[in-house]
């Protein structure tokens, strides 16, 4: 075992010697995981203690059946979040039209709002000035362009949400997870929820009003 491993630490040292320098970082990376991964399969064959190597720590996750169906007349479910926790891209909750295309420049279109690539920040529309008078109150990411300040983005599994929030505030009946507060029977709503197809993240909803 040890001289195989020798002879693979030489053909890469040999690899990173000769290989001229425009040769990719993310080639030898992928390789040297390739090598760790030999020894790791390798090192689980060749234990003689008999004991499995399976991981346990698997997490259970919450499922909508645990909360409740409704609540009392406009009863505040949850609390509110930090204003840091509505923020994408740089730019935050309550930001102006002026503000954000300062930030990020040219939307990639302009519909009752901004889109930038799939991030689309919503306004609240008040009298006076377009640019100056109309807020952010909602984002919306739709794909990889952005993440949470928590660092979760489409595609990211239930798993990683739970280890970034903890258990949802509420799971709404379409499965949606949801962080912050919401009024029963209302329009308000005031934080952060994940559309879901069980297992990953489908799409990400930041709501301040």
């Amino acid at each position: 075992m040890k001289k195989l491993t020798t002879s693979i630490l030489v053909a890469l040292f040999s690899v990173t010697i000769f290989t001229p320098t425009h040769v990719e970082a993310s080639w030898l990376s992928k390789t040297w995981k390739k090598v760790e991964k030999s020894w790791n399969e390798a090192g689980k064959q060749s234990s003689t203690t008999g004991i499995s190597s399976t991981s346990s720590s698997t997490i259970r996750l919450p499922q909508r059946s645990e909360y409740p169906r409704n609540f009392g007349l406009h009863q505040v479910v949850g609390h509110s979040l930090e204003a840091i926790e509505y923020q994408v891209l740089g730019v935050p909750m309550g930001a102006t039209f002026r503000q954000v295309r300062n930030s990020l420049g040219v939307p990639t279109e302009i519909n009752r709002g901004m889109r930038y690539g799939g991030v689309r920040f919503d306004m609240s529309f008040t009298k006076g000035d377009y640019y100056d008078n109309n807020v952010v109150d909602y984002i919306e990411i739709t794909n990889r362009d952005a993440t949470t300040h928590r660092g979760i983005a489409v595609g990211d599994t239930l798993e990683q949400v739970y280890n970034a929030y903890g258990r949802p505030t509420y799971i709404f009946d379409n499965n949606a997870w949801f962080y912050g507060a919401f009024m029963w029977n209302s329009d308000y709503i005031s934080g952060i929820y994940f559309d879901n197809d069980g297992e990953r993240v489908t799409k990400v909803h930041l709501h301040s009003h």
